[in-house]
Protein backbone atom coordinates (compact mmCIF):
# COMPACT_ATOMS: atom_id res chain seq x y z
CA UNK A 1 0.00 0.00 0.00
CA UNK A 2 2.82 2.37 0.86
CA UNK A 3 4.31 1.28 -2.59
CA UNK A 4 1.16 2.61 -4.42
CA UNK A 5 1.47 5.71 -2.59
CA UNK A 6 4.00 6.49 -3.39
CA UNK A 7 3.77 5.58 -6.93
CA UNK A 8 0.51 8.02 -7.17
CA UNK A 9 2.89 11.02 -5.63
CA UNK A 10 5.36 11.09 -7.75
CA UNK A 11 3.25 9.82 -10.70
CA UNK A 12 3.70 12.67 -14.10
CA UNK A 13 -0.34 11.70 -14.84
CA UNK A 14 -1.65 13.43 -11.16
CA UNK A 15 -4.19 16.44 -12.03
CA UNK A 16 -1.78 19.39 -10.28
CA UNK A 17 1.06 18.56 -13.05
CA UNK A 18 -1.65 19.29 -16.00
CA UNK A 19 -2.95 21.91 -14.20
CA UNK A 20 0.73 23.53 -13.88
CA UNK A 21 1.87 22.53 -17.45
CA UNK A 22 -1.56 24.64 -18.46
CA UNK A 23 -0.61 27.50 -16.70
CA UNK A 24 2.64 27.55 -18.26
CA UNK A 25 1.52 26.91 -20.96
CA UNK A 26 -0.61 29.59 -21.34
CA UNK A 27 1.93 31.51 -19.92
CA UNK A 28 4.78 31.35 -22.97
CA UNK A 29 1.74 31.49 -25.34
CA UNK A 30 0.50 35.01 -25.12
CA UNK A 31 4.96 35.75 -24.78
CA UNK A 32 4.83 33.66 -28.22
CA UNK A 33 1.27 36.00 -29.54
CA UNK A 34 2.54 39.38 -28.79
CA UNK A 35 5.82 39.58 -30.88
CA UNK A 36 3.84 39.03 -33.97
CA UNK A 37 1.35 41.65 -33.01
CA UNK A 38 3.68 44.47 -33.05
CA UNK A 39 3.25 45.90 -36.68
CA UNK A 40 -0.30 45.58 -36.00
CA UNK A 41 -0.34 47.45 -32.54
CA UNK A 42 2.15 50.22 -34.15
CA UNK A 43 -0.47 50.69 -36.71
CA UNK A 44 -4.14 50.91 -35.15
CA UNK A 45 -2.85 52.52 -31.54
CA UNK A 46 -0.67 55.12 -33.98
CA UNK A 47 2.07 53.57 -31.76
CA UNK A 48 5.76 55.01 -32.49
CA UNK A 49 8.85 52.75 -33.10
CA UNK A 50 10.13 53.89 -29.49
CA UNK A 51 7.06 52.75 -28.33
CA UNK A 52 7.04 48.98 -29.68
CA UNK A 53 10.55 49.02 -28.05
CA UNK A 54 9.18 49.78 -24.62
CA UNK A 55 6.47 46.77 -25.73
CA UNK A 56 8.84 44.84 -26.14
CA UNK A 57 11.10 45.67 -23.09
CA UNK A 58 8.85 46.48 -20.50
CA UNK A 59 7.61 42.51 -19.46
CA UNK A 60 11.18 41.49 -19.54
CA UNK A 61 12.15 44.27 -17.39
CA UNK A 62 8.89 43.59 -14.86
CA UNK A 63 9.87 39.78 -14.57
CA UNK A 64 13.29 40.45 -13.82
CA UNK A 65 12.75 42.96 -10.82
CA UNK A 66 10.75 40.38 -8.95
CA UNK A 67 12.42 37.14 -9.92
CA UNK A 68 14.05 37.18 -6.59
CA UNK A 69 11.63 38.73 -4.13
CA UNK A 70 8.75 35.93 -5.85
CA UNK A 71 10.84 33.23 -3.61
CA UNK A 72 11.14 34.76 -0.55
CA UNK A 73 7.15 36.06 -1.03
CA UNK A 74 6.57 32.20 -1.87
CA UNK A 75 7.95 31.46 1.49
CA UNK A 76 6.40 33.96 2.75
CA UNK A 77 2.60 33.61 1.97
CA UNK A 78 3.14 29.51 0.36
CA UNK A 79 3.90 28.46 -2.89
CA UNK A 80 0.14 27.89 -3.79
CA UNK A 81 -0.86 31.02 -2.49
CA UNK A 82 1.35 33.13 -4.85
CA UNK A 83 1.21 31.29 -7.73
CA UNK A 84 -2.57 31.96 -7.68
CA UNK A 85 -2.03 36.11 -6.72
CA UNK A 86 0.72 36.06 -9.69
CA UNK A 87 -1.30 34.63 -12.15
CA UNK A 88 -4.40 36.33 -11.02
CA UNK A 89 -2.47 39.54 -11.86
CA UNK A 90 -1.31 38.25 -15.39
CA UNK A 91 -4.66 37.31 -16.11
CA UNK A 92 -5.80 40.53 -15.13
CA UNK A 93 -3.06 42.48 -17.32
CA UNK A 94 -4.27 40.38 -20.04
CA UNK A 95 -7.96 41.97 -20.32
CA UNK A 96 -6.45 45.07 -19.35
CA UNK A 97 -4.18 44.56 -22.50
CA UNK A 98 -6.93 43.02 -24.70
CA UNK A 99 -9.34 46.12 -23.65
CA UNK A 100 -6.54 48.56 -24.08
CA UNK A 101 -7.83 51.75 -25.75
CA UNK A 102 -4.29 53.52 -26.13
CA UNK A 103 -0.94 52.52 -26.61
CA UNK A 104 0.20 53.95 -23.31
CA UNK A 105 -2.48 51.75 -20.71
CA UNK A 106 -1.37 49.15 -23.21
CA UNK A 107 2.40 49.48 -22.16
CA UNK A 108 1.29 49.67 -18.23
CA UNK A 109 -0.68 46.32 -18.83
CA UNK A 110 2.57 45.35 -20.91
CA UNK A 111 4.88 46.10 -17.04
CA UNK A 112 1.78 45.08 -15.08
CA UNK A 113 2.08 41.34 -17.35
CA UNK A 114 6.09 41.23 -16.44
CA UNK A 115 5.90 41.75 -12.81
CA UNK A 116 2.69 39.07 -12.47
CA UNK A 117 4.57 36.50 -14.34
CA UNK A 118 8.02 37.26 -12.73
CA UNK A 119 5.81 36.19 -9.28
CA UNK A 120 3.74 33.31 -11.05
CA UNK A 121 6.88 32.02 -12.76
CA UNK A 122 9.44 30.25 -10.32
CA UNK A 123 6.17 29.37 -8.20
CA UNK A 124 5.88 27.04 -10.93
CA UNK A 125 8.71 25.42 -10.96
CA UNK A 126 8.86 25.53 -6.95
CA UNK A 127 5.52 23.50 -7.31
CA UNK A 128 7.36 21.00 -9.59
CA UNK A 129 9.97 20.54 -7.36
CA UNK A 130 7.02 19.73 -4.64
CA UNK A 131 5.64 17.17 -6.38
CA UNK A 132 8.05 15.30 -7.51
CA UNK A 133 11.55 13.38 -6.04
CA UNK A 134 14.24 12.36 -7.82
CA UNK A 135 14.21 10.58 -11.44
CA UNK A 136 10.52 11.58 -11.80
CA UNK A 137 11.33 15.51 -10.62
CA UNK A 138 13.49 15.35 -13.65
CA UNK A 139 11.20 14.37 -16.12
CA UNK A 140 8.63 16.25 -14.94
CA UNK A 141 10.70 19.28 -15.83
CA UNK A 142 11.81 17.66 -19.30
CA UNK A 143 7.90 17.70 -20.17
CA UNK A 144 7.54 21.42 -19.08
CA UNK A 145 10.26 22.69 -20.76
CA UNK A 146 9.35 20.81 -24.05
CA UNK A 147 5.05 22.03 -23.44
CA UNK A 148 6.75 25.71 -23.07
CA UNK A 149 9.03 25.07 -26.62
CA UNK A 150 5.83 24.72 -27.54
CA UNK A 151 4.06 26.87 -26.46
CA UNK A 152 5.91 29.74 -27.98
CA UNK A 153 5.29 28.62 -31.67
CA UNK A 154 1.91 28.13 -30.79
CA UNK A 155 1.09 31.25 -30.07
CA UNK A 156 3.22 32.50 -32.73
CA UNK A 157 1.17 30.66 -35.23
CA UNK A 158 -1.81 31.06 -34.09
CA UNK A 159 -1.60 35.09 -33.35
CA UNK A 160 -0.42 35.19 -36.76
CA UNK A 161 -3.30 33.45 -38.15
CA UNK A 162 -5.86 35.59 -36.41
CA UNK A 163 -4.68 38.85 -37.02
CA UNK A 164 -4.10 38.13 -40.52
CA UNK A 165 -7.57 36.61 -41.84
CA UNK A 166 -8.64 39.57 -39.83
CA UNK A 167 -11.40 37.84 -37.96
CA UNK A 168 -14.14 40.16 -36.55
CA UNK A 169 -11.80 43.25 -37.04
CA UNK A 170 -9.67 42.76 -33.70
CA UNK A 171 -6.54 42.64 -35.24
CA UNK A 172 -3.17 42.98 -32.80
CA UNK A 173 -5.93 41.98 -29.80
CA UNK A 174 -5.76 38.78 -30.93
CA UNK A 175 -2.40 38.38 -29.42
CA UNK A 176 -4.22 38.35 -25.69
CA UNK A 177 -8.02 37.34 -26.31
CA UNK A 178 -7.25 33.27 -26.86
CA UNK A 179 -5.20 33.49 -23.75
CA UNK A 180 -7.67 34.45 -21.70
CA UNK A 181 -10.44 32.05 -21.57
CA UNK A 182 -6.99 28.90 -21.50
CA UNK A 183 -5.48 30.70 -18.39
CA UNK A 184 -8.65 31.76 -16.72
CA UNK A 185 -9.89 27.99 -16.89
CA UNK A 186 -6.87 26.53 -15.90
CA UNK A 187 -6.63 29.24 -12.51
CA UNK A 188 -9.76 28.04 -11.46
CA UNK A 189 -8.85 24.24 -11.57
CA UNK A 190 -5.55 25.47 -10.00
CA UNK A 191 -7.62 26.52 -7.11
CA UNK A 192 -8.94 23.54 -6.32
CA UNK A 193 -6.10 21.08 -7.29
CA UNK A 194 -2.98 22.00 -6.14
CA UNK A 195 -1.85 20.90 -3.39
CA UNK A 196 -1.72 23.15 0.18
CA UNK A 197 1.95 24.41 0.56
CA UNK A 198 3.54 25.27 4.28
CA UNK A 199 4.52 29.08 4.92
CA UNK A 200 8.21 29.45 5.31
CA UNK A 201 10.59 32.11 6.60
CA UNK A 202 11.18 34.67 3.93
CA UNK A 203 13.96 36.63 6.12
CA UNK A 204 13.97 40.18 4.71
CA UNK A 205 12.77 41.52 1.84
CA UNK A 206 15.31 43.83 -0.26
CA UNK A 207 12.55 45.82 -1.67
CA UNK A 208 15.31 49.01 -1.55
CA UNK A 209 17.27 46.99 -3.40
CA UNK A 210 15.11 46.32 -6.23
CA UNK A 211 13.72 49.93 -6.53
CA UNK A 212 17.06 51.40 -6.75
CA UNK A 213 18.11 48.59 -9.47
CA UNK A 214 14.96 49.41 -11.07
CA UNK A 215 15.74 53.21 -11.33
CA UNK A 216 19.63 52.21 -12.85
CA UNK A 217 17.83 49.73 -15.56
CA UNK A 218 15.38 52.72 -16.37
CA UNK A 219 17.79 54.97 -16.65
CA UNK A 220 19.94 52.75 -19.30
CA UNK A 221 16.46 52.10 -21.29
CA UNK A 222 15.03 55.66 -21.49
CA UNK A 223 18.00 57.19 -23.43
CA UNK A 224 18.45 54.66 -25.59
CA UNK A 225 14.74 54.69 -26.49
CA UNK A 226 13.79 58.14 -26.76
CA UNK A 227 16.82 59.30 -26.99
CA UNK A 228 16.95 59.06 -31.43
CA UNK A 229 13.31 60.38 -30.77
CA UNK A 230 14.33 64.03 -29.28
CA UNK A 231 17.40 64.52 -31.33
CA UNK A 232 19.47 63.11 -28.57
CA UNK A 233 19.33 66.16 -25.74
CA UNK A 234 22.43 66.97 -23.70
CA UNK A 235 20.32 65.56 -20.78
CA UNK A 236 19.73 62.45 -22.36
CA UNK A 237 23.38 61.79 -21.95
CA UNK A 238 23.44 62.70 -18.69
CA UNK A 239 21.02 60.24 -17.31
CA UNK A 240 22.71 57.30 -19.63
CA UNK A 241 25.95 58.45 -17.37
CA UNK A 242 23.90 58.97 -14.03
CA UNK A 243 23.21 54.87 -14.25
CA UNK A 244 27.21 54.31 -13.14
CA UNK A 245 27.25 55.98 -10.20
CA UNK A 246 23.66 54.79 -9.42
CA UNK A 247 24.58 50.94 -9.80
CA UNK A 248 27.58 51.53 -7.90
CA UNK A 249 25.00 52.91 -5.03
CA UNK A 250 22.99 49.67 -5.53
CA UNK A 251 26.31 47.45 -4.80
CA UNK A 252 27.37 49.24 -1.97
CA UNK A 253 24.16 48.90 -0.66
CA UNK A 254 23.72 45.23 -1.08
CA UNK A 255 27.31 45.03 0.71
CA UNK A 256 25.98 47.30 3.43
CA UNK A 257 22.98 44.65 3.69
CA UNK A 258 24.80 41.97 3.72
CA UNK A 259 27.32 43.16 6.97
CA UNK A 260 24.07 44.20 8.76
CA UNK A 261 22.88 40.71 8.68
CA UNK A 262 19.88 41.29 6.00
CA UNK A 263 19.51 39.49 2.68
CA UNK A 264 20.69 41.23 -0.41
CA UNK A 265 18.97 40.93 -4.24
CA UNK A 266 22.03 40.53 -5.37
CA UNK A 267 24.99 38.96 -2.74
CA UNK A 268 27.90 40.09 -3.41
CA UNK A 269 29.92 37.61 -1.79
CA UNK A 270 29.27 35.33 -4.84
CA UNK A 271 31.54 37.51 -7.00
CA UNK A 272 34.25 36.58 -4.97
CA UNK A 273 33.83 32.95 -7.10
CA UNK A 274 35.37 33.60 -10.58
CA UNK A 275 32.79 30.99 -12.71
CA UNK A 276 30.21 32.94 -10.87
CA UNK A 277 31.59 36.44 -11.60
CA UNK A 278 32.85 35.69 -15.06
CA UNK A 279 30.12 33.59 -15.92
CA UNK A 280 27.36 35.92 -15.30
CA UNK A 281 29.50 38.68 -17.51
CA UNK A 282 29.35 35.86 -20.57
CA UNK A 283 25.42 35.40 -19.70
CA UNK A 284 24.52 39.15 -19.53
CA UNK A 285 25.97 39.43 -23.23
CA UNK A 286 24.07 36.52 -24.26
CA UNK A 287 21.04 38.03 -23.10
CA UNK A 288 21.75 41.61 -24.63
CA UNK A 289 21.14 39.77 -27.91
CA UNK A 290 18.87 36.65 -27.18
CA UNK A 291 15.62 39.10 -27.14
CA UNK A 292 16.83 41.82 -29.40
CA UNK A 293 18.06 39.71 -32.70
CA UNK A 294 15.04 37.54 -32.83
CA UNK A 295 12.57 40.77 -32.67
CA UNK A 296 14.04 42.91 -35.02
CA UNK A 297 14.55 39.72 -37.72
CA UNK A 298 10.65 39.45 -37.02
CA UNK A 299 10.02 42.98 -37.43
CA UNK A 300 11.80 43.60 -40.93
CA UNK A 301 9.99 40.22 -42.42
CA UNK A 302 6.69 41.97 -41.51
CA UNK A 303 7.01 45.64 -41.70
CA UNK A 304 9.85 45.93 -44.59
CA UNK A 305 8.67 42.75 -46.43
CA UNK A 306 5.47 43.54 -45.83
CA UNK A 307 4.40 40.10 -44.84
CA UNK A 308 1.39 39.21 -42.79
CA UNK A 309 1.47 38.11 -39.37
CA UNK A 310 1.17 34.23 -40.24
CA UNK A 311 3.59 34.50 -43.01
CA UNK A 312 6.40 36.22 -40.19
CA UNK A 313 5.31 33.67 -37.97
CA UNK A 314 5.92 30.56 -40.15
CA UNK A 315 9.19 31.95 -41.28
CA UNK A 316 10.55 32.54 -37.41
CA UNK A 317 9.27 29.23 -35.72
CA UNK A 318 12.20 27.00 -36.78
CA UNK A 319 13.78 29.79 -33.99
CA UNK A 320 11.95 28.59 -30.89
CA UNK A 321 12.13 24.89 -32.49
CA UNK A 322 15.92 25.29 -32.91
CA UNK A 323 15.75 26.88 -29.39
CA UNK A 324 15.05 23.47 -27.92
CA UNK A 325 17.51 21.58 -29.66
CA UNK A 326 20.45 23.85 -28.92
CA UNK A 327 19.54 23.37 -24.93
CA UNK A 328 19.87 20.18 -25.35
CA UNK A 329 22.79 19.72 -26.94
CA UNK A 330 24.39 22.16 -24.30
CA UNK A 331 24.50 19.33 -21.42
CA UNK A 332 26.80 16.78 -23.85
CA UNK A 333 29.16 20.11 -25.24
CA UNK A 334 29.40 21.10 -21.02
CA UNK A 335 30.59 17.54 -20.16
CA UNK A 336 32.97 17.10 -23.21
CA UNK A 337 34.40 20.45 -23.21
CA UNK A 338 33.70 22.90 -20.47
CA UNK A 339 34.04 26.23 -20.95
CA UNK A 340 34.52 25.53 -24.69
CA UNK A 341 30.28 24.60 -24.51
CA UNK A 342 30.31 28.60 -24.33
CA UNK A 343 32.98 29.09 -27.34
CA UNK A 344 30.93 26.92 -29.02
CA UNK A 345 27.74 28.64 -28.33
CA UNK A 346 29.20 32.14 -29.38
CA UNK A 347 30.78 30.68 -32.63
CA UNK A 348 27.72 29.39 -33.77
CA UNK A 349 25.68 32.98 -33.13
CA UNK A 350 28.29 34.84 -35.11
CA UNK A 351 28.23 32.21 -38.04
CA UNK A 352 24.21 32.38 -37.97
CA UNK A 353 24.79 36.60 -37.76
CA UNK A 354 26.96 36.35 -41.22
CA UNK A 355 24.89 33.51 -42.63
CA UNK A 356 21.82 36.54 -42.42
CA UNK A 357 24.72 39.23 -43.40
CA UNK A 358 25.75 37.35 -46.51
CA UNK A 359 22.29 36.51 -47.92
CA UNK A 360 21.76 40.65 -47.60
CA UNK A 361 24.85 41.70 -49.38
CA UNK A 362 24.40 38.75 -51.95
CA UNK A 363 21.02 39.20 -52.78
CA UNK A 364 20.18 42.80 -52.04
CA UNK A 365 16.39 44.29 -52.20
CA UNK A 366 15.93 41.33 -53.66
CA UNK A 367 16.20 39.43 -51.07
CA UNK A 368 13.37 36.50 -50.50
CA UNK A 369 12.13 36.65 -46.76
CA UNK A 370 12.53 32.85 -46.38
CA UNK A 371 16.11 33.30 -47.27
CA UNK A 372 16.66 34.25 -44.09
CA UNK A 373 15.23 31.17 -42.70
CA UNK A 374 18.25 29.51 -42.39
CA UNK A 375 20.05 31.99 -40.38
CA UNK A 376 17.27 32.13 -38.30
CA UNK A 377 17.34 28.77 -37.44
CA UNK A 378 20.85 28.56 -36.41
CA UNK A 379 20.86 31.46 -34.50
CA UNK A 380 17.79 30.06 -32.71
CA UNK A 381 20.14 27.21 -31.87
CA UNK A 382 23.46 29.03 -31.11
CA UNK A 383 21.08 30.74 -28.48
CA UNK A 384 20.11 27.64 -27.10
CA UNK A 385 23.38 26.40 -26.25
CA UNK A 386 24.58 29.55 -24.84
CA UNK A 387 22.07 30.44 -22.57
CA UNK A 388 21.86 26.48 -21.40
CA UNK A 389 25.77 26.43 -20.87
CA UNK A 390 26.31 29.93 -19.87
CA UNK A 391 23.32 29.08 -16.95
CA UNK A 392 25.50 25.74 -16.46
CA UNK A 393 28.90 27.46 -16.05
CA UNK A 394 27.48 30.25 -13.76
CA UNK A 395 26.21 27.62 -10.96
CA UNK A 396 29.18 25.37 -11.68
CA UNK A 397 31.16 25.66 -8.37
CA UNK A 398 28.49 27.58 -6.27
CA UNK A 399 27.91 25.57 -2.27
CA UNK A 400 24.63 24.37 -2.85
CA UNK A 401 23.29 26.20 0.54
CA UNK A 402 23.86 29.52 -1.72
CA UNK A 403 22.45 27.96 -5.03
CA UNK A 404 18.91 29.64 -4.82
CA UNK A 405 20.25 33.24 -4.52
CA UNK A 406 22.87 32.44 -6.96
CA UNK A 407 20.39 31.05 -9.91
CA UNK A 408 18.13 34.60 -8.87
CA UNK A 409 21.04 36.26 -9.77
CA UNK A 410 22.06 34.91 -12.75
CA UNK A 411 18.24 34.75 -13.70
CA UNK A 412 18.03 38.68 -12.89
CA UNK A 413 20.81 39.35 -14.70
CA UNK A 414 19.59 37.65 -18.05
CA UNK A 415 16.03 39.03 -18.45
CA UNK A 416 17.06 42.48 -17.44
CA UNK A 417 20.31 42.38 -20.05
CA UNK A 418 17.72 40.90 -22.61
CA UNK A 419 15.29 44.16 -21.95
CA UNK A 420 18.16 46.39 -22.02
CA UNK A 421 19.64 44.81 -25.06
CA UNK A 422 16.62 45.58 -27.04
CA UNK A 423 17.46 49.28 -26.24
CA UNK A 424 20.86 49.18 -27.21
CA UNK A 425 20.51 46.73 -30.52
CA UNK A 426 17.75 49.35 -31.44
CA UNK A 427 19.63 52.12 -31.80
CA UNK A 428 21.61 50.76 -34.49
CA UNK A 429 18.15 49.26 -36.27
CA UNK A 430 16.20 52.09 -36.30
CA UNK A 431 19.69 54.69 -36.86
CA UNK A 432 19.86 52.71 -40.09
CA UNK A 433 16.04 53.11 -41.11
CA UNK A 434 15.49 56.43 -39.85
CA UNK A 435 12.37 58.08 -40.99
CA UNK A 436 12.34 55.31 -44.92
CA UNK A 437 10.08 52.71 -43.95
CA UNK A 438 12.30 50.95 -47.19
CA UNK A 439 12.57 47.12 -47.81
CA UNK A 440 16.24 48.71 -48.75
CA UNK A 441 16.63 50.48 -45.08
CA UNK A 442 15.02 47.66 -43.17
CA UNK A 443 17.80 45.27 -44.64
CA UNK A 444 20.50 48.02 -43.69
CA UNK A 445 18.69 48.37 -40.11
CA UNK A 446 18.63 44.41 -40.19
CA UNK A 447 22.39 43.86 -41.27
CA UNK A 448 23.58 46.50 -38.47
CA UNK A 449 21.74 44.28 -35.81
CA UNK A 450 23.84 41.05 -37.28
CA UNK A 451 27.07 43.24 -37.20
CA UNK A 452 26.20 44.25 -33.24
CA UNK A 453 25.59 40.64 -32.57
CA UNK A 454 28.69 39.90 -34.01
CA UNK A 455 30.22 42.29 -31.52
CA UNK A 456 28.76 41.14 -28.84
CA UNK A 457 29.99 37.29 -29.50
CA UNK A 458 33.26 38.40 -30.10
CA UNK A 459 33.16 40.17 -26.41
CA UNK A 460 31.50 37.01 -25.09
CA UNK A 461 34.82 35.24 -26.30
CA UNK A 462 37.09 37.23 -24.75
CA UNK A 463 35.49 36.72 -21.55
CA UNK A 464 35.30 32.65 -22.04
CA UNK A 465 39.05 33.04 -21.50
CA UNK A 466 38.85 33.82 -18.14
CA UNK A 467 36.86 31.26 -17.26
CA UNK A 468 38.14 28.02 -15.10
CA UNK A 469 39.39 25.28 -17.57
CA UNK A 470 37.65 21.62 -17.03
CA UNK A 471 39.91 19.03 -17.07
CA UNK A 472 37.73 15.91 -18.69
CA UNK A 473 39.21 12.80 -16.91
CA UNK A 474 37.16 9.69 -18.30
CA UNK A 475 34.10 8.94 -16.69
CA UNK A 476 33.79 12.27 -14.93
CA UNK A 477 30.74 14.59 -16.05
CA UNK A 478 30.76 18.12 -15.66
CA UNK A 479 29.65 18.38 -12.31
CA UNK A 480 26.33 20.87 -12.43
CA UNK A 481 23.75 21.99 -9.41
CA UNK A 482 20.24 20.48 -9.47
CA UNK A 483 19.12 20.06 -13.20
CA UNK A 484 16.03 22.11 -12.76
CA UNK A 485 17.75 24.69 -11.48
CA UNK A 486 19.35 25.26 -14.91
CA UNK A 487 15.89 25.66 -16.57
CA UNK A 488 13.95 27.97 -13.79
CA UNK A 489 15.84 28.72 -10.55
CA UNK A 490 14.40 27.76 -6.93
CA UNK A 491 14.69 30.97 -5.32
CA UNK A 492 13.33 29.84 -2.04
CA UNK A 493 15.88 29.73 0.76
CA UNK A 494 18.91 27.46 1.11
CA UNK A 495 20.76 29.42 3.63
CA UNK A 496 20.82 26.17 6.14
CA UNK A 497 21.54 22.85 5.15
CA UNK A 498 19.32 21.26 7.93
CA UNK A 499 16.41 23.10 6.65
CA UNK A 500 16.80 22.12 2.70
CA UNK A 501 17.30 18.95 4.23
CA UNK A 502 14.11 18.82 5.96
CA UNK A 503 12.27 20.57 2.88
CA UNK A 504 13.22 17.88 0.78
CA UNK A 505 12.05 15.05 3.23
CA UNK A 506 8.65 16.96 3.15
CA UNK A 507 8.30 17.88 -0.26
CA UNK A 508 5.85 14.87 -1.18
CA UNK A 509 3.22 15.72 1.47
CA UNK A 510 3.17 19.42 0.66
Amino acid sequence: MTITNERSQTSLRQPAFFVVIALQFALVTVNGSTTMALPAIRDELHASNSSLQWYASLFALGFALVLVLAGRLGDLFGTRRLLLIGYGGVIVAGILSALAPTIEILLAARLLQGIAGGLAAPQLAAMIQRLFTGHNRTRAFAVFLMFAGGAFMVGQLSTGALISVELFGIGWRWAYIPFIPISLVSWLIAIRVLPATERGEAGRLDLVGAVVLSGVAFMIMFPLIQGRNIGWPLWIFAILAASVPAFMLFLRYERRLLQSGGDPLVNPVLFAIPSFRTGNIVTALVGLLSAAAPLYLILTIQLGFGRNALEAAILTCPMPFANMFGSLTASSLMRRFGRGALAAGALTTMAASLAVIIAIATQGDGLAPWQLVPGVALLGFALGISIASGMAFVLSEIPESSAGSASGVQSTGLQLSSAIGIAVIGVAFYGAIEDEQTIHNYLDGLEAVMWATIGLTVIQLLFVRFLPKHERVEGEEFQLIDPELLVIPDFHDHSTPDRAEASHDSEPNR
